[in-house]
């Protein structure tokens, strides 16, 4: 391939890598929320309005109010949140602008990339080659199209603005792009953990690829500032998840080491095999003599084997050592954090944009061997890429109903049985929740929220008895606090609907106690002293859950009942009109009781 070197690439080949990414990435503008999406975007407070500093700087992802004391999720990335407050102002809550921000986001990463690479390597077409391919690669969809994804697209776009920097200040020294590269380090640490790995590419850069070396005391001088910011973010990560790496008390586990090969060259088959990818739920093998563990090591010992060939090419070996750097941190030598899968598509984002170096020099070796060949290879490889994209955004990242499809029926991933069993239990189509919620329990015995949900769906049909039977198989398994209310809330329901109110009330008691910040669990409480004819205590819960929750639907109306009961008909009537009329419009009763609380009081009137 010959070299652009004219100007207007600077522009021209940016503004056609954009183009064909867009198109690859067009299903995926019109989508909606999916699985963590919805605690960290759709229901997160916290991004509807600009916080201080501090607020963000001492908030763990994933836990928020509601969370039970000391509950930790290991993830520490402040400027998440920051982004998403951003994309608040600008969209709404519309999953889409989210996504469009995601897309620009991988874009902008794109076009550093390429940035990088020209500097590095020198021209523009194979930079512009491998930057699409990169841009256009299946294994992102999962980082691009999947909303709170988007940790992989901020800590790459940051540290490779930093590496740029880097560059820049080396060969201009000039002071404002050292702090360039100091500040999108700092960026990029605070998006994600990952960007840590930086430093250690940063030197191992300085040994291979630089001639002119400093004096090596004078190397590690240079490294102070970027030192003092990563000690800077772990003793605020400590401060915040309680602990440097990870909440997890178990002791350290050595034989993930033995797994190590197992995993890298598992992660090397999603880059250099893109094949039948989805949302994976990879364990370690079932024993240390299984033969996935000796195909490991057998591909790394090829690994390795090539890569002492190659050794005489010194961006081919950089390439190489920087992408296992930044692997590193997902291949579970330490446990990170709380991660119900050991091998994901979108922890490769990262770490793959250092394998473009060496993907680079393959491609410019190819095409002094055969330039048609070069060009035919690479024309397959982005029809291959991109249509293979535009099908992982189209049929699994668009929507949580056909990500579960696929998921459940076409890749047999039942880890997801349970989420597409909770939508089916919200639609009401209750003869498929019971199907899927069948294959969580049986594929997942150990999770009590299986059968507690799964007890939620036997109530609602009628069968409290066989709810209770579930419920009893949960009861000795590990639970949340919120589950823990969750089963108190359902096994009360279904005593309550087999009419035995002493054990409905001491498990509804107990459910508010656990969870009382769940108006449901004060609606359930107060409906069931109204059902005994106990109004008085059935007003004083109910009052206590509106409190909580004044806009919640159930409370209004269980409160309204109660007073229609105590035939107090101008307190039935003032609640059930501050429920919005389409609420009040779409269940009948309600209406009805509204309807006849009017009558009653008019004629009382009277």
């Amino acid at each position: 391939m010959k070299s652009f070197t004219t100007s207007s690439t600077k522009i021209l080949f940016p503004l056609i890598l954009s183009l064909i990414i867009i198109s690859a990435y067009i299903p995926t503008l019109s989508g909606h929320f999916i699985l963590d999406d919805r605690p960290l975007v759709k229901n997160n407070l916290s991004i509807k309005e600009f916080k201080s500093p501090a607020f963000y700087l001492f908030q763990e992802d994933g836990v928020c109010d509601k969370s039970p004391p000391g509950y930790h999720t290991g993830y520490y990335r402040p400027l998440v949140n920051v982004f998403y407050t951003l994309d608040y102002r600008i969209w709404g809550m519309y999953p889409s602008g989210f996504r469009i921000t995601n897309l620009i986001l991988h874009l902008l990463t794109c076009i550093i990339l390429y940035q990088l690479l020209r500097k590095m390597l020198g021209g523009s077409l194979i930079p512009f080659s491998v930057t699409l391919l990169f841009g256009l690669h299946p294994v992102n969809t999962e980082s691009v199209a999947w909303i709170s994804s988007r940790n992989n697209i901020l800590v790459t776009l940051f540290s490779l603005i930093s590496f740029y920097y880097y560059l820049k200040q080396r060969d201009e020294k000039r002071i404002w792009t050292g702090v360039l590269s100091y500040f999108s380090f700092a960026m990029a640490l605070f998006c994600k953990e990952f960007a840590v790995m930086l430093l250690p590419i940063f030197f191992i850069y300085n040994r291979i690829l630089v001639e002119n070396r400093k004096i090596f005391k004078d190397e590690i001088l240079s490294y102070i500032p970027f030192i003092l910011i990563i000690f800077f973010y772990f003793i605020l990560r400590a401060n915040v998840i309680g602990s440097v790496l990870t909440p997890i008390s178990t002791p350290y586990p050595w034989g993930n080491l033995y797994f190590v090969p197992f995993l890298i060259i598992s992660n090397l088959k999603l880059i250099f095999i893109p094949y039948n990818l989805h949302s994976f739920i990879i364990q370690y093998p079932d024993n240390y003599l299984s033969w996935k563990a000796f195909v490991g090591f057998f591909c790394l010992g090829l690994l390795c084997f090539f890569m002492w060939r190659e050794r005489k090419d010194k961006v081919v070996s950089f390439a190489f050592f920087s992408f296992f750097l930044a692997l590193s941190p997902v291949l579970n030598i330490f446990p990170l954090a709380r991660a119900v899968t050991l091998i994901s598509m979108r922890w490769l984002y990262f770490p793959m944009v250092f394998l473009s170096l060496a993907l680079s020099v393959y491609i410019k070796k190819l095409t002094k061997i055969n330039y048609f060949v070069a060009v035919s290879i690479f024309a397959l490889a982005v029809i291959y890429f991109g249509a293979y994209s535009y099908v992982l955004n189209k049929d699994i990242w668009h929507d949580e109903e056909s990500f579960f499809i696929q998921e459940i029926i076409r890749f047999k991933n039942n880890y997801y049985a349970y989420g597409y069993a909770i939508n089916l239990l919200n639609k009401k189509e209750y003869q498929r929740a019971e199907t899927f919620f069948r294959i969580a329990v049986k594929h997942y015995s150990d999770q009590a929220k299986n059968y507690i949900n799964y007890s939620a769906l036997l109530i609602e049909t009628g069968r409290p008895g066989a709810a209770l039977l579930y419920l009893n198989k949960a009861k000795s398994l590990t639970m949340t606090h919120d589950e823990r209310g969750e089963w108190f809330n359902n096994v009360g329901m279904a005593y309550f609907n087999l009419r035995k109110n002493d054990d409905a009330l001491k498990n509804l008691k107990k459910s508010v106690i656990f969870s009382p910040e769940e108006p449901q669990y004060w609606a359930n409480l107060g409906g069931a002293y109204g059902s005994m004819g106990d109004y008085e205590r059935s007003v004083s819960v109910l009052k206590k859950g509106l409190d909580i929750d004044p806009d919640s639907f159930q409370l209004r109306k269980n409160i309204a009942i109660t007073y229609m009961n105590m035939k107090d008909y101008k307190q039935a009537v003032l609640n059930l009109e501050k429920i919005p009329s389409k609420e009040r419009e779409r269940d009948k009763q309600a209406n009805g009781l509204l309807m006849s609380a009017k009558e009653k009081l008019l004629t009382k009137s009277r």
